[in-house]
């Protein structure tokens, strides 16, 4: 299944960004299709961010990208994320997952269990079956970030979205054979962080510093060339790899403006 193309901005309430209700406005005004936000402690959590950004809005979807399944409770959780869906007018797509690594910190600074790997994927599932209890004979959309194969057996069950979370180095075979029991059953999401290099420092300590060995296994974080080598290179993934929901890190929207313009909806 071809999917077409959406566009979305990453970004959470940071200093630098200015008003957040002004800024979810302003990605609304430029055409993208969603604002996805981040969670990281101890900024702004990504609940009361996205109520604040569907409250400023009219069109775009907002998401989290993603929730940490141990910094919430199951059902207090679940509860938010259909409150937000009924609320919006089914504009909130609910985007949860075991957490990175570095979430321990996290749940060590609020005095919750970060849990072993199971545990964590287990609360993953207990939130989803409370937030379908909820919904009753509606849908909130779902987003899973996945990467273990028990994660993405559950993501592929019962996900609408799915975000890879793998390594940047993995290779074209492995996002090959990741994406193939996928695509067609969910949409599938891979972020942008590097067009033509551009990559902050916080950037490059993320995804490494050696572009050119990511450049080398296709590694969808990085985009290069002018705008039609860009589109073509969006359009090869789509068909190589199933990704359609191309998220884009704020740095990166002045120079990938002219792609929106031509592959939104296409």
């Amino acid at each position: 299944m071809t999917r077409p193309f959406r566009f979305a901005v990453t970004a959470l309430p940071v200093p630098q960004l200015g008003d957040w209700a002004a800024y979810a406005r302003s990605v609304e005004d430029d055409g993208f299709d969603a604002l996805l936000l981040p969670e990281n402690y101890p900024m702004p959590d990504g609940m009361t961010s996205a109520a604040l950004a569907l409250g400023a809005t009219s069109r775009i979807e907002v998401a989290t990208f993603v929730l940490a399944s141990p910094l919430h409770d199951p059902r207090h959780v679940a509860w938010q994320a259909h409150s937000l869906g009924i609320t919006s007018g089914g504009r909130f797509r609910f985007g949860i997952g075991t957490g990175r690594p570095d979430v321990a910190g996290d749940t060590a600074a609020l005095g919750v269990p970060f849990g072993t790997g199971p545990e964590r994927l287990a609360r993953v599932a207990e939130t989803l079956d409370a937030l379908t209890a909820l919904d009753g004979a509606g849908h909130t959309p779902v987003l899973i970030a996945a990467g273990g194969p028990k994660a993405l057996a559950l993501a592929r069950e019962r996900a609408d979205t799915v975000a890879l979370a793998t390594p940047p180095d993995t290779t074209d075979e492995r996002l090959a054979a990741l994406t193939a029991p996928l695509r067609d059953r969910v949409e599938l999401a891979c972020s942008v962080f590097a067009v033509n290099g551009l990559a902050p420092d916080y950037v490059r300590q993320f995804i490494g510093t050696d572009l050119d060995a990511l450049r080398a296994v296709d590694c969808p974080a990085l985009l290069d060339g002018s705008v039609d080598e860009i589109c073509e290179t969006l359009i090869r993934r789509r068909e190589e790899y199933g990704f359609s929901l191309i998220a884009l890190a704020g740095h990166t929207v002045a120079a990938m403006r002219p792609v929106v313009e031509r592959l939104a909806g296409a």
